[in-house]
């Protein structure tokens, strides 16, 4: 009984402490976009479906990048020219199923020079070539000696047609280590993942 109990009051705080987060991120983005009604977004379906279904995973987990992902899906759900529902839900069901290492890394390699940026990494110059290993290793170090979860990451990217690229292992030029692999649905999978406030 006491099990219960504990997993029910953990599973009870999750839910709220997330309604929570949403209501007031849902609040800062209508005060930012001009002419957003809360009362319309309500009766919004694509909206309510995208609330149930990120609702839903977000009490299945305690990582913080995917919670975060989770409502940036919802908030970009909100705004005009969001993917249709049924992207939408593909979305959402990509944001549950993946860990926060495969957000982390394809993230990453959506955009190497602008990730390296964000973190204040430099991007070597002085490489003429190496692997794009390398450049995960160098911009998420808990990845570092991680060789078989790291290639078991970009296969399940590359088999949900995400990256263009099916290990980390083969040697290119200093400079195309840092060029984007992504493909554009993962660059649309990303956009809508991200923090559309300002």
């Amino acid at each position: 009984m006491a099990f219960a109990y504990a997993v029910s009051f953990t599973y009870n705080r999750r839910m709220t402490q997330w309604l929570e987060d949403l209501a007031e991120a849902v609040d800062d983005l209508a005060e930012q976009v001009d002419g957003m009604d809360l009362e319309n977004l309500a009766g919004n379906d694509n909206f309510v479906d995208a609330v149930a279904s990120a609702t839903q995973a977000a009490t299945r987990t305690h990582q913080a990048l995917k919670i975060a992902a989770l409502r940036n899906a919802v908030l970009n759900s909100a705004l005009p020219g969001a993917p249709d529902a049924d992207m939408q839900l593909i979305f959402l069901r990509w944001i549950e199923d993946y860990t926060a290492a495969h957000l982390q890394m394809l993230t990453l390699l959506n955009d190497p020079q602008g990730w390296y940026a964000q973190r204040g990494i430099p991007t070597r110059k002085d490489v003429l070539s190496g692997s794009r290993r390398k450049v995960i290793e160098e911009g998420i170090p808990d990845f570092a000696g991680q060789d078989e979860f790291n290639d078991l990451i970009v296969r399940d990217l590359s088999n949900a047609g995400l990256v263009r690229i099916g290990n980390l292992n083969g040697m290119i030029s200093g400079n195309g280590m840092y060029q984007p692999v992504t493909s554009d649905l993962a660059a649309q999978f990303i956009k809508f993942i991200t923090d559309p406030r300002t």
